[in-house]
């Protein structure tokens, strides 16, 4: 070898020895914090002390993962059914980190009215939260579903409009709908229809009770439901895909994905949701011999989701712009003239399109920012169509459309001095609302709702959280009072959590409310343009008591809460027959009422909790300081699962009862006054089996729903002795669902 050969060895040998220097084998051991068992199959993500990525790996049968490393990383370890754990890890280390089991009790963690995300304990709200595992072995279907066992929620179906829910005895257009913090527009009848929500990019919903309107303004009385999308900071790739069918002619498919590339995150998710329809018999067309008719209760639907969204983050700062479409299409068949065999139907189209920028950074160690702006697109349509049922032919006849656009933006700044009792929040929130279309009363409806709040957490002792607010608000149709708030944390022990709070709630009528005339077959709802704000003063206390053994644990929460609203806006049912309803002002009305929910989780598998709510219900119709007995009614909930963790199998079973219910109508020939009828109580019961395949890739969901056969509920109780049945649900149904999910 001669001399210049010679030197291009040394230095290649060089830099191959300096190499395998710096890149020093490194590795880790996952073991079962509980067994000391291995874990395989573990997912390991390393990222550079900077947030970049470096590279995902998983541990072999062993638990463990080899690797190089030639610079100290941060680590993230992931495995289904284990709490996650992050560290950091030094070239040349060999760690071996335990995974404590993951228990249906322990905190999610909430962003919901938050300074900073936090544990659901340690938030001065009380925040129940539903997370994206629960919904996954329950093999749930949409966002109705995924409330249906919260003991605080009464769910209410509509076969036409969708399911709503109510809260501390109200719904409506009094709770509000988020998603990541920007409201759902587009209400029929005051409610957002749960079915048209996407759930694939769903991580968990966070449900707050009582008036958040310092936070979040007008339509939070009753409460906010705050969908919150899942956030890739980890894998590099994710693919997920699920299909659904069950027994009711329901055909669903889904699909999430995202990747991360450096600092950029991309995600993508969609949804088909089909619905053929059933006909329940309510409305028997006799001119059949067989007394069958082309209308159905429950009207076909198909429901298309998209979600696009793009993440950039360095360091502290995070900018993310999403865009979202739905678009629906609900039928409604009518019954033909047996003579022509013509029929009337009409078409739904249904197109709601949220478009969102958030930006988040931390401007100094004590200071930080949020800001989200968004525009959202509404749009129902309704196609008259004639249907030749001998000729088979379909013919548009015409077609009317109402349009709704809003345009919002939220921005908040954090001082939260690290050596400091008192943290800091300051920031806006505008909110501009515009309609139009041929059911408008008024050519074009618009309106502005212009506010600031403010809001400062004392924490006077360790143990002891005080936060005060305030919102200033100025709306362009209504006058807005300053709406105040106070919410105490007391931590008296360490697993004794005391909450208590009051807080006043303000709710402008919506453009619906106000001008809106919606008329189908199955609708009369009429709007009123002299309809006042309404106002609420709200008093909420909770308790939270954890006890924690070695084999197992229990959660005790009992709480009660007060309303006292003023010219209380109420859609009010005038003739049950037709579905007619006119949007009213009451002159007041009370609500009180109880929670109280009992949990246990043996840690070798097993859970079990129950839940009682009662609510009471006083109406002062006049505004003459005369109100109404209270009426009370009540739900119970049960909930049991074991874990069959040797064969990655769950067996679940959910029952809830709801209680003979309440609702006015108005007393003939007495304007303005009005009595009570009730709906009878019924039961619903669900069952479901899930379990896991291939390395758990692979999750499969089989079960029943209303297991009890509900189809309709009877109202009784008018003063002419009359009863109504009403749709509530199609039959027994079995399902099945299949869940993929690879990560890279």
């Amino acid at each position: 070898m001669n001399f210049q050969g010679s030197r291009v060895f040394i230095v290649l040998w060089i830099l191959f020895v300096s190499n395998a220097l710096l890149a020093q084998n490194t590795s880790i051991t996952v073991v079962n914090a509980n067994t000391q068992e291995k874990i395989s199959f573990a997912e390991i993500i390393l990222n550079k002390t900077d947030g970049s990525f470096i590279k995902g790996i998983t541990t072999d049968a062993n638990g463990i993962a080899r690797f190089n490393l030639d610079q100290r990383a941060q680590y993230q370890i992931t495995f289904m059914g284990f709490e996650t754990r992050e560290g950091s890890i030094n070239p040349g280390e060999h760690l071996t980190l335990e995974l404590s089991e993951q228990y249906d009790l322990l905190d999610d963690v909430v962003v919901t009215g938050q300074y900073a995300p936090k544990k659901a304990d340690q938030s001065i709200y009380k925040i129940d939260v539903v997370d994206s595992r629960q919904m996954e072995q329950r093999g749930v279907n949409n966002l109705a579903e995924a409330l249906s066992q919260e003991t605080n929620i009464r769910l209410k179906t509509d076969p036409a409009t969708g399911t709503s829910i109510e809260l501390q005895g109200m719904g409506g257009e009094n709770v509000k709908y988020l998603i990541d913090g920007v409201p759902i527009v587009g209400r029929v009848g005051g409610d957002v229809d749960l079915s048209q929500i996407n759930m694939d990019n769903v991580d968990h919903v966070e449900i707050v009770q009582g008036p958040m309107s310092v936070v979040y303004g007008t339509s939070a009385l009753a409460g906010v439901i705050n969908i919150i999308t899942k956030k890739n900071t980890s894998n590099r790739n994710i693919l997920k895909v699920n299909g659904y069918a069950d027994t009711k002619k329901n055909y669903n498919l889904g699909f999430y994905g995202s990747m991360i590339r450096g600092k950029h995150t991309l995600t993508l998710s969609g949804s088909r949701n089909m619905f053929q329809g059933q006909d329940i018999d309510l409305n028997v067309d006799h001119t059949h011999e067989n007394g069958k008719d082309r209308y159905m209760e429950f009207k076909p639907k198909l429901v298309y989701n998209g979600d696009l969204g793009y993440a950039y983050t360095h360091g502290d700062f995070r900018i993310e712009a999403k865009t979202a479409i739905m678009n629906s299409e609900l039928r409604n068949y009518a019954n033909p003239n047996p003579f022509t065999l013509i029929a009337y139907d009409s078409y739904y189209h249904t197109l709601r399109s949220i478009n969102s920028l958030n930006v988040s950074d931390k401007l100094s160690k004590n200071l930080s920012y949020n800001i989200v702006g968004a525009y959202t697109y509404f749009d129902r349509e309704t196609e008259n169509i004639k249907s030749d049922l001998s000729e088979l032919t379909h013919v548009k006849t015409g077609s009317t459309s109402t349009t709704f656009h809003n345009l919002m933006t939220r921005g908040s700044f954090i001082l939260a001095p690290e050596s400091s009792k008192l943290n800091y929040q300051f920031g806006w929130d505008i909110n501009y609302d515009k309609g139009t279309g041929e059911r408008i009363d008024e050519e074009q409806a618009q309106m502005t709702d212009y506010a600031a709040f403010a809001s400062a957490q004392w924490k006077p002792l360790e143990s002891l959280s005080i936060q005060p607010g305030l919102r200033f608000i100025y709306n362009t149709s209504f006058d807005a009072p300053i709406i105040p708030s106070i919410n105490v944390q007391w931590k008296i022990i360490k697993d004794l959590n005391l909450r208590v709070s009051y807080a006043k709630g303000f709710r402008a009528p919506s453009l619906k409310e106000l001008y809106l005339d919606f008329q189908d077959v199955n609708h009369n709802l009429k709007g009123n343009p002299d309809l006042k704000a309404e106002t609420t003063n709200s008093y909420n206390g909770s308790l939270t008591y954890k006890f924690k053994r070695e084999k197992y644990y229990i959660k005790l929460e009992p709480a009660v809460f007060y309303n006292d609203g003023k010219d209380v806006i109420t859609l009010i049912v005038t003739d049950p027959q037709a579905n007619e309803a006119q949007t009213t002002n009451l002159g007041g009305r009370k609500t009180l009422g109880t929670n109280i929910n009992l949990s246990f989780v043996q840690y070798s598998g097993l859970t079990l909790s129950a839940g009682y709510s009662l609510t009471g219900e006083s109406y002062d119709y006049l505004s003459e300081g005369i109100w109404t007995d209270q009426v009370y009614y009540d739900n119970y909930t049960f909930n049991a699962k074991y874990n069959f963790k040797k064969y990655k199998m769950i067996l679940m079973g959910n029952y809830k009862y709801y209680g003979k219910t309440p609702s006015l109508f108005p007393l003939p020939d007495h304007p303005g006054e009005f009595y009570n009828v009730y709906t009878e109580a019924f039961s619903d019961l669900e069952i479901s089996v899930s379990k896991r395949f291939f390395n758990d890739k692979l999750n499969v969901v089989a079960g029943g729903k209303n297991l009890f056969d509900n189809y309709s509920s009877r109202s009784y109780g008018y003063l002419d002795g009359s009863e109504f049945l009403s749709p509530i649900n199609y039959g027994r149904t079995y399902f099945i669902k299949a869940v993929y999910r690879l990560t890279k």
